[in-house]
């Protein structure tokens, strides 16, 4: 039998850029922000790829799918990690690894000194506590009987 079709974003001649972390996810910048990027709607993921590369100030594809749905971003801002995904992948492209940082061959984005894990994250504030409740039943008075009259 031949063998199957090559997937529909890699039919085109070239490949797609490595994910970024090697695996599935939205694309993020310092902080965890997701950081500016034009949107693109229901383009394929290596045309999405295509108007990065020709822009001059794309630095990353961030590229969702839901069914028929596809949107893609045009990053602006460097990337520095990914939130995991399932349906979304994040693409940097060749040579935009942010300052000080570099991409791999399998697109893990980690400091430039060799064998250095890529900085962790920073942890959300915690949440402020709610006030305390009043008890309830409300307190009333202690029961009397009525005098008589």
């Amino acid at each position: 039998p031949p063998p199957p079709p090559p997937p529909r974003s890699q039919t085109q001649a070239g490949r797609l850029w490595p994910l970024t972390g090697a695996r599935r996810g939205a694309c993020r910048v310092q902080g965890g922000n997701t950081g500016s990027f034009d949107e693109v709607w229901q383009v394929g993921e290596f045309a999405c790829q295509q108007q990065c590369a020709s822009s001059s100030i794309c630095v990353a594809i961030g590229y969702y799918f839901a069914g028929r749905m596809t949107r893609c971003e045009l990053h602006k801002d460097p990337i520095f990690s990914i939130l995991p995904m399932g349906e979304a992948s994040c693409r940097i492209k060749p040579g935009r690894a942010p300052a000080g940082f570099q991409a791999s061959p399998r697109g893990q984005i980690q400091p430039a000194t060799r064998g250095a894990p890529a900085p962790p994250l920073p942890l959300p504030p915690p949440s402020p506590s709610p006030p305390p409740r009043p008890p309830w039943p409300p307190a009333s008075p202690p029961y009397s009987s009525p005098s008589p009259p």
